[in-house]
């Protein structure tokens, strides 16, 4: 890790809220939960069904806001639906962290279309490609294995969208 690029981060006012974000993910998480890196993809979960969208437009949106970055539908089937991550905060975490992960995002983009499909979701990363900071996941459908109604969230949908 290049503390300098947190340095670098707290002199830009648009990255301002960026850096307690980083800190905490990328020195204070890590060290709390050591190799078992699976644990951010079931908080991802945790917090979609927390923060639950239940339009698809709000999901793009709640990405930017959240700082995670901009996500794109790619491709789309009733099995699979293939998404990439960009932006800035993907490139940022890249130079920050040599071992930057994206499984919380994964984690909340497998419940989060689980939810919105009523079907048992899991994501993958699928590739991180570093040089044009574009992390690739994708999320596996089972039309086979409906969730159980209770587990849909007994609150209102957060609606980011217009």
């Amino acid at each position: 890790m290049d503390v300098n690029k947190y340095l670098e981060l707290s002199q830009k006012k648009e990255l301002a809220n960026t850096l307690g974000y980083e800190v905490i993910r990328d020195i204070l998480v890590p060290e709390l939960i050591g190799d078992n890196h699976n644990i951010l993809y079931w908080a991802g979960k945790r917090l979609a069904r927390e923060i639950y969208l239940a339009k698809d437009d709000d999901l793009t949106v709640f990405f930017i806001k959240a700082g995670w970055g901009n996500l794109k539908r790619i491709k789309s089937n009733k099995k699979q639906q293939l998404f990439e991550l960009s932006g800035d905060a993907v490139q940022l975490r890249n130079e920050v962290s040599e071992q930057a992960d994206f499984l919380l995002e994964a984690g909340f983009l497998a419940e989060t279309i689980q939810l919105q499909s009523g079907f048992v979701c899991e994501a993958i990363i699928k590739d991180i490609k570093k040089r044009n900071s574009v992390v690739s996941l994708l999320v596996q459908l089972d039309p086979g294995d409906p969730i159980d109604i209770a587990l849909l969230p007994e609150k209102e949908p957060l609606h980011f969208s217009e």
